[in-house]
This record gives C-alpha cells, structure tokens and sequence, in this order.
C-alpha cells in the first residue's frame, strides 16, 4: 500500500540539503517515481538526490535534471519580476510582504531546486485596493501577482503584527520584505495542512524552514496559544521528520515527539498515491459558479469530496482520534454555502 508514495518521501528524503545523503534506488522505481515528481514540482529535487547515485545518466535522471535547467532560468526571470512588482508598489507607497515562492526558494542551496508561479504579496488591508489597481495598471508587468489581503487565507494574526516582525532581504540590490522566520514556518505548515497535504514539495519547504531556522529562533513565537492549531503545527513538523528525515535537534519535545492521530499519515500518503487534488485546483469549485452545470455534476462533485486534512483545517477542528467524517461533511456544507452564494450573486 501507498508504494508510489513510498518512493516520493524515499528520493525527497533531505533533498533540501547542501549535500543530501546517497540516494539508493532502482532503476525500475526511478522510472516510477520521476513522473510523480515532476507533476508534483519536486524533479529538480529529485535531480538533487540522483545527481550523486550511480544512476544519473538514466534516461529518468534526464528528465529530473531537465526540471532543475528549467527552474534555474525560471528562477532568474521570477527574481527580477519580484523586484519590479516590489518597486512599483514602494513608489506608489504601498508596502508588501512576500509569501511563499522565493520567500522560501531562497533557503534552499540554490533557488532552481524550487520552482514557483505566481508572485504571492500581502498588503495592509486599507492599501488592498490601491496595491490591485497599481498592479493592472502597470504598462510593463510581465507578471503574475496573487494579491492577498494581509493574511487571511494564510494566518489568523494581525497585518501589525506580523508585518512589525518582518524582515528585509536583499534580492540583488532591493530590499525585499518577508515574514520573519518563526512567522514564516507557521504560514508554510498551515498552507501545507489547509491544502490537504497534497504536494510533497510544500513538506521539503518546512523541511528546509526548520533546519535552516535562525540560532536564536522562539519557538513560543512560533507556536500559537490556541492548544488546536498548536496540535495542527505539532503534527506538520512530526510528519516532516518521520516521512522525509528533517532533522530534529533543538525542536520541543511538545512539538517533535507528538503521536500522530492515526488517520493523518495514511491521508498524506493517500493523496501522494493518488494525486487527486491536482484535478481539484485545475477546477477549483470556487471558479465553478461561472459554469454552475458542469459542476454540478457527479463526476465533478465527487473530486472535490476534502480530505481528512482539508476537511479538519476547514472547519478548524482539532487533531485528534475522533472520526474524521462529521468534519468532512461540514467543509463540505461551508463551500456549498459559499458556491450558492456565488451562484446567486451572479445572476443578480
């Protein structure tokens, strides 16, 4: 059971690492694995790892090293998009934080290993809407941004608050501004759960957040005074050691040896198997009020059925051994709501 996930956490065990450990693996499972990686994002780390195995000139091996060429030069065009978006949002007096993307590229050894798309920026909620005409107005945006509101989709605290915590980067010669570290790590655990665990990738980036965690990194900032999103968090950084090997040295107790619930590793590992949150963000059900229809069919309806993650961390449920069902059915009973909405805002 979950073998394909199996050799997903087998190749991307440390991968984040400057010199990961040798990668021992087939030559029949290697021609699985690389395009479970590739669809995932992961080949230019699974390139890190087979690089240094007796199997790099493979034909599989190839193709993961063609994903990290790729995401090198794509690289290089994201950093100069970043700094463009940056600067013409600080000349219009608009202040942003960058989330994900390069924000957590740059702890990786090189930034080519993890690739991403959009520009993600949060900005003070009274600057939301200047900062979204400035961007469709640029003449020379070359860019895609995805605007947040300060953090509501990504954290429960304050603009103030998390924006007083911030810290600037350099990216070549401007300064970027991105989330402090303890900030960061608790957004990229809370993205990973609130998406359902469906991406291996976003596992390598809290792997990569922890072991390269500042000296003086306060864990009590980290963790949050809700006992249930602290489980939440606890959970996030126990699966990264048991799945991937992250290491634990100078983690809690209370937050690296917590149990899992016995439902939470068999859910990653399903959706690393079956990858069916894929065709769920390919149709997001958010956007299905356009073609209310076609969503509505069975075939349709049943691939956005949530996950026991998904479901729990929509509903803001607790981690714990109980079934995961009832929390199911209420995420679902919340995006219906949400989807009729829509729907009848729509033809108003």
């Amino acid at each position: 059971m979950f073998d394909r996930a199996g050799l997903i956490a087998n190749v991307l065990a440390g991968s984040w690492r400057q010199s990961p450990a040798p990668l021992t693996i087939s030559l029949a499972d290697l021609d699985i694995v690389t395009p479970l990686l590739l669809e995932s994002g992961a080949g230019a780390l699974g390139w890190k790892r087979v690089s240094n195995s007796n199997l790099r000139a493979a034909p599989a091996a190839l193709e993961l090293e063609q994903a990290y060429r790729l995401h090198a030069l794509q690289s290089a065009i994201h950093e100069r998009n970043i700094q463009d978006a940056v600067i013409m949002l600080r000349d219009r007096g608009l202040e942003s934080i960058l989330v994900k993307g390069w924000a957590v590229a740059r702890l990786y050894p090189d930034t080519g290993l993890r690739p991403y798309g959009d520009l993600d920026l949060c900005v003070e909620p009274k600057q939301y809407h200047a900062a979204r005409i400035a961007l469709e107005q640029d003449p020379r945006k070359p860019y895609q941004v995805d605007l947040h509101r300060a953090f509501d989709t990504l954290d429960h605290k304050s603009w103030d608050e998390l924006y007083s915590r911030s810290q600037l980067v350099k990216l070549g010669d401007v300064d970027v501004r991105v989330l402090c570290a303890e900030d960061h790590l608790r957004v990229l655990c809370f993205h990973f759960l609130r998406e359902g665990a469906w991406r291996p990738l976003w596992l390598c980036d809290i792997g990569v957040a922890l072991e390269t965690r500042p000296p003086d990194f306060n864990w009590d900032l980290f963790t949050d005074k809700l006992d249930r999103r602290r489980k939440w968090f606890a959970c996030a950084i126990t699966l990264v050691n048991l799945v991937l090997g992250a290491s634990m040295d100078g983690i809690p107790e209370t937050l690296g040896a917590k149990e899992l619930p016995s439902w939470f590793l068999p859910s990653v590992l399903r959706e690393w198997e079956v990858r069916s949150m894929s065709h769920r963000h390919a149709t997001p059900m958010r956007a299905a009020w356009r073609a209310p229809a076609q969503a509505l069919k069975l075939k349709s309806l049943s691939s956005h059925w949530p996950n026991p993650i998904e479901a729990t961390i929509g509903v803001s449920g607790p981690f714990n051994e109980m079934p995961r069902l009832p929390f199911q059915l209420g995420n679902c009973a919340l995006r219906t709501i949400e989807f009729l909405w829509r729907l009848g805002k729509s033809s108003c």
